[in-house]
Formats: C-alpha cells, sequence, structure tokens
C-alpha cells in the first residue's frame, strides 16, 4: 500500500476533496501545516499535497522549500484549470501541477497507484 499522503491542510474544502480522493485511491492521510510540512524530515517518496489556489505566493515558497530539502518529497500543487501562470510557475519550481478535476489521477501517479482501484499499482497489469 502506498502512503501516507501528506496534505497541508489550510482550507476545509481543500481537505475534504483532498481525502475524499485519497480514500477512492486507498491510501491513508496525514493532516499537517505548511510550517511542519517545512521541518519533517521526508523521504524521497514521500508526497505532499497542497492547493497552491489560495495565497499563491506562500505555496509557491512552500514549494520552493520542499524541493530544496534533501531528500525533497514529491509535491502535487493543486490549481484551477483557467491558472494558466500559477501553473506555469509551479511546474518551473518542480511541483507536480494538477487540476482540481484531475487531483485523483494526479495523486495516484506520485503514489506510484493506478487511479482505478483502491490499493491498485503503477506497476500490476491494467484490469
Amino acid at each position: 500500500m502506498a502512503g501516507p499522503l501528506f496534505l497541508v491542510e489550510d482550507d476545509l474544502m481543500f481537505g475534504q476533496r483532498a481525502r475524499a480522493a485519497a480514500a477512492r485511491l486507498g491510501v491513508a492521510v496525514e493532516s499537517l501545516t505548511g510550517q511542519e510540512a517545512e521541518v519533517r524530515n521526508w523521504h524521497e517518496d514521500d508526497v505532499v499535497l497542497l492547493q497552491a489556489t489560495l495565497r499563491p505566493e506562500r505555496q509557491e515558497a512552500l514549494i520552493d522549500r520542499l524541493l530544496q530539502l534533501r531528500p525533497a518529497p514529491h509535491v502535487v500543487a493543486v490549481t484551477g484549470h483557467l491558472e494558466t501562470a500559477l501553473r506555469q510557475r509551479l511546474r518551473a519550481r518542480g511541483a507536480r501541477v494538477a487540476a482540481h478535476s484531475a487531483m485523483d489521477r494526479a495523486l495516484a501517479r506520485a503514489l506510484g497507484l493506478r487511479a482505478d482501484g483502491p490499493g491498485a499499482h503503477a506497476s500490476d497489469p491494467p484490469v
């Protein structure tokens, strides 16, 4: 089983959507604040999920700090479809970027899972 998924939780609605996506993928969620994320000892296969839309300057700075750590976690930043400039900046920083509607698929890829069932690994043959 992959996970847990580390969720930088600064918005109740986003947190609920992220938990629902993780449940569909069969992974546990561990919530943390941005400050906790900055000081945590990460492993290279850890996945951090955050919403970049609210307070993007703060989230971009957090992404920079996380990706400068060694080892650095994988960072999945969620935005709206039309936030093209923000999405480009996040990608340039090294984050994986997903629209809200594609969050399940992006998380599955980051966690090494297929999005078609709880606990399904990306290396498993398709059903």
